[in-house]
């Protein structure tokens, strides 16, 4: 109990002690017209693109009647511009004037300083035991803030249905990048009993006419893996199904569906977009349709549209949190409070399927541990769908060069490009990263080219959890730890 009181005492003084330092540094600058309070919501604002007043009250998390006050105040001084956009007059968004951006530069600089002096005071190799004991911490204390509304009792993998599709163990392969999970990483899945996932994405860019016929191209690189997959898993009464996530934003997507039920897939994950005429595609109820949403909304709205077009429920949602790899649900000023709200919003997407009659939640997103899905468990995650822990396996599809760099990266070593659409998508950083802008073609060939191994010219999706890669291992090992 002297400990905990020791720590309470500790973290409490901590805050008290920072808010003073950071009220003194201002005190001291050239900023003297600005309170600690107005110089957050700067922070808030950012020097990115401009913000709506929602999304800047919601990373603060206060209302947008407050921060109207704030915000006036600051325009007054000469620190933020306030505007209404011409598409839509209603909406006021929110941007730092030169000003305003010289101001935030000066308080991060602060921040890091003190920083780095407080951490200087650390040897180095007690550094990252410090660095995982805050991030505990913190992770817990974000989940205080939204507690369970019941206790689902000990963690433990039941079997699933997804609809008339059984998941003896209710592991999902993530889709990965193009290229990288192929037949060979689904049925070695499937065969410890999970959901074995091929992407559909660019999937024939080794094919001969991929670049003069791309469709026909990818429909035969498809039909032709899913075979494979099917025939490499086994018996179906011993093994788990053999899934195809396809991009709903894709203009042949109704082509690529139908290509992946004619081949013998079992369950088709619909993202990249809200699939409201998924079931249009796929008539047969014996293949599990699972579309990915990154809100209750999402969800709801596919349910309303499925049930009332279709007579039809989705077999499973997937949740797709803000720390999974490659392109995300949500803008990248919405990340962080995403995050703050992860495990909130799965207690929320569980409690609008609990209308259905069995509708399983799988989530995705930070996902790399058994202990992560132990946290996600705890607010309702029926099933749990993992893509970078599976790269940096011997059954990956990925090169041995594509491997090692993941084995390579640190958690400083990711970063995110911004999709045409306007979405991040989390890469590792290398020097590819800065030429590609947000030209799609540029995106597309650096996907293909790091496939091929090519990193030197290539883009690397990955998860935010990629630096715990630390080694090769087996899917059948990944499989044990979480049982």
């Amino acid at each position: 109990m002297d400990n905990i009181k020791k720590i309470n005492d500790l973290l409490v003084n901590l805050f008290n002690v920072v808010f003073k330092l950071e009220e003194k540094a201002l005190k001291e600058s050239t900023r003297r017209d600005i309170s600690l309070t107005e110089l957050h919501t700067l922070v808030a604002i950012g020097e990115g693109k401009p913000k709506t007043m929602s999304q800047v009250a919601a990373a603060l998390q206060i209302s947008v009647g407050t921060l109207t006050v704030s915000v006036s105040r600051l325009v007054k001084k000469g620190y933020a511009e306030r505007f209404r956009i011409p598409e839509d007059k209603r909406i006021v968004k929110v941007k730092l004037t030169e000003e305003g951006i010289a101001a935030v530069r000066e308080h991060e600089e602060f921040h890091m300083s003190m920083i780095r002096d407080a951490v200087s005071q650390i040897p180095e190799e007690q550094l990252g035991k410090f660095i995982e004991s805050i991030d505990n911490i913190n992770e817990y204390l974000v989940m205080r803030k939204h507690p369970p509304a019941k206790d689902p009792g000990p963690f433990s993998l039941k079997p699933m249905e997804l609809g008339k599709v059984h998941v003896p163990v209710p592991i999902f392969q993530g889709a990965l990048s193009i290229g990288l999970s192929m037949s060979r990483l689904a049925s070695a899945v499937a065969r410890e009993g999970g959901v074995g996932v091929i992407a559909a994405s660019k999937i024939g860019f080794r094919e001969r006419d991929f670049r003069e016929n791309p469709l026909e191209a990818n429909k035969r690189a498809l039909r032709r893996e899913i075979k494979r997959a099917l025939q490499m898993a086994g018996s179906r009464e011993n093994r788990g199904p053999i899934g195809v996530n396809i991009l709903w934003s894709s203009k042949n997507c109704r082509e690529y569906v139908k290509t992946a039920v004619e081949a013998g897939a079992e369950v088709i994950i619909c993202g990249a977009g809200i699939p409201t005429n998924l079931p249009r595609y796929c008539k047969d109820k014996r293949v599990a349709l699972v579309p990915i949403v990154a809100s209750k909304r999402a969800a709801n709205i596919i349910i309303r549209n499925w049930t009332k077009k279709y007579n039809r429920t989705p077999d499973g949602f997937i949740f797709q949190g803000p720390l999974a790899g490659g392109y995300l649900g949500v803008k990248e000023s919405q990340m962080d409070a995403a995050g703050e709200e992860f495990y909130k919003n799965i207690a929320d997407i569980k409690g609008e399927l609990e209308t259905l009659e069995h509708c399983p939640l799988i989530v995705c997103g930070g996902i790399y541990s058994r202990e992560d899905a132990e946290k996600a468990y705890v607010y309702g995650a029926d099933g749990f769908l993992m893509g970078t822990r599976f790269v940096t396996t011997q059954e990956c599809d990925a090169s041995d060069v594509y491997k090692e760099a993941y084995l390579a990266c640190g958690e400083k070593d990711v970063t995110l490009i911004t999709s045409p659409e306007g979405f991040p998508g989390r890469v590792v950083d290398n020097a590819y990263v800065s030429r590609i802008g947000e030209d799609p073609r540029c995106i597309t060939q650096g996907l293909i080219n790091a496939a091929l191994g090519d990193l030197e010219n290539g883009l690397i999706f990955c998860g935010s959890k990629i630096y715990k890669a630390k080694k090769i291992e087996r899917v059948a090992d990944i499989f044990k730890e979480f049982q």
